[in-house]
């Protein structure tokens, strides 16, 4: 367990991090609508070179190339945080929080890459602020658009909150074409321990087993 002690301590340590970050008061060096609108061009980068030149073959290297690029960019401790809850949290293991942090992070994984591989060429625009006074450190909200190959419209919302340590913003939540995908996760969750019996490493197990089904290889032909 000691080489996952940074990955623990993180997860610990997500919810102080993120006070801290707003006790002092600073410019972040770069704007969230900046860092939002760079994330998106180089996940679309990648999702360019491997639908002109992979193959269903190439599907590991693919989805290990969108992890690469989105770990940096995913608030993952502090949504798996908010998906397992605060008395759940704190009653679990260390190894637990561990093992459904990894789970979580490889079903994100799996449901953004497989989605955008499916959804083809599209772009994807920033649109002003609704409201900047409502935006601080631990909470902005940067405004999309995203058009599909067909002229669909889709606005998109995401909820980025600033990192001092990565000097940068992470994505914390989503809403798409008003689906709140923060709440759609915890709903699920909440639903899957219900259905084990409040048994946590089943429901991780299920968690798992589920994405794993839903995101397979027929994904990526």
């Amino acid at each position: 367990m000691m080489k996952h002690s940074g990955a623990v301590r993180a997860f610990m340590l997500a919810g102080i991090v993120m006070l801290a970050s707003q006790a002092q008061a600073f410019t972040p060096s770069k704007p969230a609508g900046q860092s939002v609108m760079d994330g998106v061009n180089a996940v679309l980068e990648v999702v360019k070179k491997h639908s002109e030149h992979g193959s269903a073959g190439d599907r590991e290297a693919y989805l290990e190339e969108v992890g690469e690029v989105l770990d940096p960019l995913i608030g993952y401790t502090v949504i798996v945080s908010r998906i397992m809850g605060r008395e759940l949290l704190e009653s679990s293991t260390q190894e637990q929080k561990l093992r459904f942090l990894e789970v979580f992070k490889r079903s994100m994984i799996n449901t953004y890459a497989g989605g955008l591989y499916n959804f083809g060429s599209f772009e994807v625009e920033l649109l002003p602020s609704e409201n900047d006074s409502e935006n601080t450190v631990r909470n902005t909200r940067v405004n999309l658009n995203v058009v599909s190959p067909d002229g669909q419209e889709y606005p998109m919302i995401q909820s980025v909150y600033y990192s001092r340590e990565a000097d940068d913003w992470r994505m914390q939540n989503v809403i798409v074409n008003g689906v709140n995908l923060g709440v759609t996760f915890k709903s699920q969750f909440d639903q899957i321990y219900r259905d084990t019996g409040g048994d946590l490493d089943a429901t991780i197990d299920e968690w798992e087993r589920t994405t794993a089904e839903t995101f397979d290889e027929e994904q990526f032909q």
